[in-house]
């Protein structure tokens, strides 16, 4: 997948993230039921028999999901520069 406008200015935004932060950051994550929709979106994708609601929804999910890897590589980054 490509970088997005929203992954560029996600990964260039300035600040810093305490280790407290850093650890709820890291401690957030998609529930089980969340990652059996995902699961369902991803191989109703697969086989081309998403609905528009379905695949607005798989979109949803992915953002989210990009979104919250950025913010946890940047938690993990800024845990590492406190313990050093």
């Amino acid at each position: 997948m490509s970088e997005t406008y929203d992954d560029t200015i996600l990964t260039n935004l300035s600040g810093t993230i305490s280790p407290e932060a850093a650890e709820g950051i890291l401690s957030l994550g998609f529930s089980d039921e969340q990652r059996q929709m995902m699961t369902l979106l991803a191989e109703k994708a697969r086989a081309g028999e998403l609905s528009e609601d379905e695949r607005e929804q798989a979109t949803s999910f992915e953002r989210i999901s990009s979104l919250l890897g950025i913010l946890q590589s940047r938690a993990r980054v800024a845990l590492r520069s406190s313990t050093s």
